[in-house]
C-alpha cells in the first residue's frame, strides 16, 4: 500500500512539473500580443480575477508565468463611422489605465526595460502598450506622440486595413486591390519618428512591400509582433524566409502567432467553410421555425478536428526561425482574446508554461528557452528605446 501510495505521489508531481516546469517560472515570459481589452469591451466580461470565459485575465496571467503583457490597442475600421479610430484606441487605452488603478499592487505600466525588471522583482504583472493600426494616428504625427506619452511602445503600421501612408498584407494581397503598395513619404516620416522616440515599428499585418520600406527607412530593428512562418503555413499573414532573414539581419524579432490559420497549411479555408456552413444552418433552423437546437461549436470542431494544431505545431514555427537565422529572433505573441480558437494545450494563457515544456522536450538548452521566453524582446526593446 505504502508502494502505491509513493507510485501515485511521483506520477502525480511528474505531471505537475512536466506541465508547469521550474525553468518557465525563473524565466523572464514576455507575450507580445492580446487583444484582452477589446475582448473585455465588447463582453463586459471581468478580466481581473480567474475566468472561463475569453483566454487571458490577470490571475490567469499569473498561473501561465507572463511577466510581460503587452496590452493591445485596437480600433475597429467597421466601427469608425460611429467613432473614429483615434477616439476608439483612446477608449482602449482609457480601459487599461482603469485596470491598473484598480490593481496597484498587481500589474503596473512600463514604459523601459527597467521599469520592467523593477516590476517583475516586486511580482507584479508588467503591462506595456502596443497600438494595432497607424489608423488610429488618423495621418497625424501629434497623435504619435500622445499615445507614446501615454506609453506606447509599439505601433503596428497597418491592421487588416491600410491607412492612406502603409499597406496591409490583405490589401497587397487582394486581386484588384487599387491603392499604393508600400510606405509613402508620410509613412516613412512615421517610421522615422517612431526611431526618434524609441517606439519599436511592427510590421505584423504589413504587406511585404511596406516590410522592405520600412527595413530600408529605421535605422533600428524592428519586430514583427504576431506572425508565423509562411514556409510551413502559406498564409498571406505570415513572414516568407526571406523576410525572416532579412528582420534578423537587422537585429529584429518575430513573435510567433497562436492562430491556427497562422499555424497549420490549409486550416484557415476549412475552418472558415465550416463557419459559414455553420451561420448557413443556423439560419436554416431559425427560418423553418424549428426548435431543434444545433451546437455551432460542436460543429465547426468536428469539421477541423483532423488537422486540428496543438502545442507541437507552435514550437514547429519556433523551431523553424532558429533553424533559420537563430534563436536570437523569435519570441511569443500569442494575438490571444485576438483571435477565436487557439491550439490544443494553449487554449489560454495560463497554458503558457507548456511550450517550455515541449522546447525542453525537443532538447533546446535552458540559454535558448529564456532568449525565446523573453530575452530577446528585451534586447530588441533596450536597442531602440530611449
Amino acid at each position: 500500500m505504502k508502494k502505491l501510495f509513493f507510485t501515485v505521489i511521483f506520477f502525480v508531481l511528474h505531471f505537475a512539473f512536466a506541465q508547469k516546469p521550474a525553468l518557465h517560472f525563473s524565466s523572464l515570459v514576455v507575450d507580445m500580443h492580446s487583444d484582452v481589452l477589446n475582448s473585455h469591451l465588447d463582453t463586459g466580461r471581468n478580466i481581473e480575477h480567474f475566468s472561463r470565459q475569453g483566454m487571458v485575465d490577470l490571475d490567469r496571467l499569473k498561473m501561465g508565468g507572463v511577466d510581460a503583457q503587452f496590452f493591445v490597442l485596437w480600433p475597429d475600421p467597421d466601427q469608425k463611422k460611429q467613432m473614429g479610430m483615434y477616439a476608439q484606441a483612446v477608449r482602449v487605452l482609457d480601459t487599461l489605465d482603469a485596470l491598473i488603478d484598480r490593481n496597484p499592487q498587481r500589474i503596473a505600466l512600463c514604459r523601459t526595460p527597467d521599469d520592467i525588471e523593477k516590476t517583475v522583482a516586486q511580482n507584479k504583472i508588467a503591462a506595456l502598450i502596443g497600438l494595432e493600426g497607424g489608423s488610429a494616428i488618423e495621418d497625424d504625427l501629434g497623435k504619435i506622440n500622445y499615445f507614446y506619452k501615454r506609453g506606447m511602445r509599439y505601433l503596428g503600421l497597418t491592421w487588416n486595413d491600410s491607412p492612406s501612408w502603409a499597406s496591409s498584407a490583405l490589401d497587397e494581397t487582394t486581386p484588384g486591390w487599387q491603392g499604393h503598395k508600400g510606405l509613402n513619404d508620410f509613412g516613412r516620416r512615421v517610421v522615422r519618428q517612431l526611431n526618434d522616440l524609441g517606439v519599436l515599428v511592427d510590421v505584423s499585418h504589413s504587406g511585404e512591400q511596406t516590410f522592405y520600406d520600412v527595413l530600408h527607412t529605421s535605422t533600428k530593428p524592428i519586430i514583427a509582433s504576431h506572425s508565423s512562418v509562411y514556409a510551413i503555413c502559406p498564409h498571406f499573414r505570415n513572414l516568407k524566409d526571406d523576410q525572416i532573414r532579412a528582420l534578423a539581419k537587422k537585429g529584429g524579432v518575430m513573435f510567433i502567432n497562436f492562430y491556427p490559420s497562422y499555424l497549420v497549411k490549409g486550416f484557415d479555408a476549412i475552418y472558415q467553410h465550416a463557419r459559414k456552413r455553420a451561420t448557413e444552418i443556423q439560419d436554416s433552423l431559425k427560418n423553418s421555425g424549428s426548435g431543434e437546437t444545433f451546437d455551432r461549436a460542436a460543429y465547426i470542431m468536428s469539421k477541423i478536428s483532423g488537422i486540428y494544431p496543438d502545442v507541437k505545431t507552435v514550437v514547429d514555427h519556433i523551431d523553424y526561425v532558429v533553424k533559420l537565422v537563430g534563436d536570437e529572433y523569435v519570441g511569443l505573441g500569442s494575438d490571444f482574446d485576438g483571435i477565436p480558437i487557439a491550439p490544443h494545450g494553449l487554449r489560454d494563457v495560463s497554458k503558457m508554461p507548456a511550450i517550455t515544456t515541449e522546447l525542453l522536450r525537443r532538447g533546446y538548452s535552458e540559454t535558448s528557452i529564456k532568449k525565446i521566453l523573453g530575452g530577446n524582446f528585451m534586447r530588441v526593446f533596450k536597442a531602440v528605446a530611449r
